[in-house]
């Protein structure tokens, strides 16, 4: 046996499927099962074609996978076996490749369930009559462009998440990195909430034929697969090469502490009120991010890029209903992905703060409101710029006084709506701790999973007409049912999850005793 087939099964064993016992697996994966293929029936309507789930099906792989690969690369980081895994007598770029493989293992495996699940929506679709069955030869071609596809973007997707690396070194190389990385990121969800929108014709559009599908998938093997492959050594020198450098530099020193230079403007005294001292304290790494040179840029550009698309999305009422949408959309995809990664990264660090002298609701509330807070600074920003730009429409005389009441309309309309589902996710996210209770209660936390990364479809199929057309006006009570519903839950959930928050901790004090047996 090689050393990197000895690296890759113990890179893959950490979250293998058999750790959690052979019933509980198949559970696991039948679950899943069953909600993608009710999702998948659910949620298109009318407007779905032979090649609806299959689509869908390579997004939310790529999803999926660039999320992965990126959570894990980020809570590798204060993870305690990491100088131990570091140490070992290979080099870097062995190691990465150890990561990739057992990402890509996994990412196989998520494959399997998802296209499974695909073809279970497909055929049930025709079976319902939403469209009519493929010859058997055209739907074994389709389904294998697709698969191939798929299989093609797999190897892009993780090593571009594991990219990430690269952008939190202050260098000036990775600022070259940032737009690419963000449009990777952002595309594919883009792409998906155009083809829920009922304003445009998509479902005919020939550039997701079989055939079309097919020189993608080739494309991305010759083109793709070699950047991945000379990317990697970059990865490795640069990204993980300098892990190991992390926490002495983030120890405290006589000369630059770890809350800064300057001692006494970062003390948090015992006057503070314990709520806003646990508050500051979260919110104070969210301001050490926010110097980096990369995310100055973003502050930069995202702004410009709003006013711009208020501007010109004003001179049609289509173009501000979808304009409007996009907009607050991809934040609160962001602040889902926060908020799902934040439980693994911050849970070594949970000991020490569960210890402190407040309420666990305290404690819980003061991460959640650090991270709701950041994500809404961006929605205002990205709203008060968007609102700037039609402003800027109307005196310049691109457009007249009712287009610009028409769009600051829905604009208004699209913030408050992303407003809310920010706010009611994040709360019942915090159910997660309550569901430890039991391996049956953690089932139920695949539709809360489910409400945050489909959130921009939901919206489409509920909150927005059927049939789009200029001089629509948006429906204010579906604000006021969704407020008076909603937030009720998510406070419900966020006290459940305060109560029960410390079972968080109970897997890592399984995992030592397991050590200490061994």
């Amino acid at each position: 046996m090689t050393a990197l087939k000895t690296l890759v099964q113990l890179e893959y064993s950490r979250f293998s499927p058999s750790r959690q016992g052979k019933s509980k697996s198949i559970l696991i994966g039948l679950s899943l099962f069953c909600v993608m293929v009710l999702v998948g029936m659910y949620l298109p309507a009318t407007r779905a074609t032979q090649r609806s789930p299959f689509i869908f099906a390579a997004l939310l792989l790529w999803t999926v996978t660039l999320g992965l690969s990126t959570l894990h690369i980020l809570a590798f980081q204060g993870q305690q076996h990491r100088e131990w895994f570091l140490s070992f007598p290979h080099s870097r770029l062995t190691l990465l490749y150890a990561k990739v493989a057992s990402l890509l293992k996994h990412s196989l495996n998520i494959t399997l369930l998802v296209m499974a699940s695909a073809v279970a929506v497909y055929a049930l679709s025709a079976l319902a009559g939403r469209y009519a069955p493929l010859p058997a030869g055209e739907l074994i071609y389709m389904l294998a462009a697709y698969t191939l596809f798929i299989i093609a973007t797999l190897p892009l997707a993780v090593v571009w998440g594991l990219a990430i690396t690269l952008l939190m070194r202050a260098r000036k190389a990775a600022v070259l990195l940032v737009i690419p990385y963000n449009l990777l990121w952002l595309l594919p969800l883009i792409y998906a909430s155009l083809l829920s929108s009922s304003a445009l014709g998509l479902k005919g559009v020939e550039y997701a034929s079989p055939s079309a599908v097919l020189m993608y998938a080739l494309a991305l093997i010759l083109i793709g697969w070699p950047f991945c492959y000379f990317l990697m050594p970059l990865i490795a020198r640069n990204g993980l090469g300098t892990m190991g450098e992390l926490r002495s530099a983030a120890l405290p020193s006589s000369a630059n502490s770890r809350w800064g230079k300057n001692a006494k403007t970062n003390t948090f005294t015992i006057r503070k009120a314990p709520f806003t001292t646990l508050f500051r304290l979260h919110t104070s790494r969210v301001r050490r991010i926010e110097k980096h040179p990369n995310i100055l840029i973003l502050k930069l550009a995202v702004p410009l890029l709003s006013i711009a698309a208020g501007y010109y999305g004003s001179t049609d009422g289509l173009a501000i209903q979808s304009v409007a949408r996009l907009l607050f959309m991809l934040p609160v995809l962001f602040g889902f992905l926060w908020m799902v990664s934040r439980s693994s990264i911050e849970r070594k660090q949970l000991p020490w703060l569960l210890g402190f002298p407040q309420s666990r609701l305290a404690v819980l509330l003061s991460g959640v409101a650090a991270v709701w807070v950041t994500v809404m600074r961006i929605i205002i920003v990205l709203a008060l710029s968007a609102f700037a730009g039609s402003i800027i429409g109307f005196i310049t005389g691109k457009i007249d006084l009712h287009n610009l009441s028409y769009a600051l309309t829905w604009l208004l309309f699209s913030f408050l709506l992303y407003t809310l589902t920010l706010t009611i996710t994040f709360g019942l996210m915090q159910a997660e701790y309550y569901l430890m209770k039991s391996s049956a209660l953690s089932l139920l936390l695949l539709p809360i999973v489910l409400l945050g990364t489909l959130h921009s479809v939901l919206i489409n199929r509920f909150m927005i007409p059927k049939e789009m057309h200029s001089g629509l006006m948006p429906d204010w009570s579906l604000l006021g049912w969704i407020a008076v519903i909603g937030l009720p839950l998510a406070a419900c959930c966020i006290f459940a999850g305060a109560k029960y928050y410390h079972l968080i901790l109970t897997p890592q004090k399984k995992a030592a005793a397991q050590t200490k047996q061994a």
